[in-house]
């Protein structure tokens, strides 16, 4: 089982010896609710995920142990370096739109807005620095977002990245 979920000879061994360890440490709290070999089987599982999550993700996917084939396309591995133009452009349109509708929108609604997702300030920190109530701040959000809502006509196309404003920011109903 530790092999099979770490892929690894040598892994699996360190998995089940830190088991053996782990269970003989722990043998007196073992209940006696469910049979040895289950409380076991349990801790090796354990034991395995920890070293995976020990390990760093590699880049680099072992051949199988089977394969017959030598060839092994390794550009497919090969993170791009650059992110999508494609995606880059779409991004850059779905903050062109938000921008425009901020433009027409109140100045304390826009504010409410900016200060949660621009600045990336939180309901307490905004509420003090504008000197307004948690409610009044929550009402001012709740309706500049429903009005970038009702304006944007089309779905927004690109993920935006945190260092401006996330989609799953933008819709998320606090």
């Amino acid at each position: 089982m530790a092999r099979t979920i770490l892929r690894n000879r040598e892994d699996a061994e360190d998995a089940v010896q830190n088991a053996f360890l782990s269970g003989y440490l722990h043998l007196r709290s073992f209940e006696g609710r469910s049979a040895l070999r289950t409380w076991f089987t349990r801790i090796v599982l354990n034991a395995a995920l920890m070293i995976q999550r020990r390990r760093k993700p590699s880049m680099i996917q072992p051949l199988p142990e089977n394969s017959d084939s030598r060839e092994v396309n390794w550009t497919e591995n090969i993170p791009a370096s650059e992110p999508d133009p494609e995606m880059v452009h779409a991004e850059r349109e779905t903050l062109q739109l938000i921008d425009g509708i901020l433009g027409k929108m109140k100045p304390v609604l826009r504010q409410a807005f900016t200060m949660t997702y621009y600045d990336e300030l939180s309901g307490p920190e905004a509420c003090t620095v504008l000197g307004v109530s948690a409610g009044t701040f929550k009402a001012r959000l709740f309706r500049a977002r429903r009005q970038v809502l009702d304006q944007t006509e089309r779905a927004l196309v690109a993920p935006i990245h945190k260092t401006t404003l996330s989609a799953s920011e933008f819709f998320a109903c606090k």
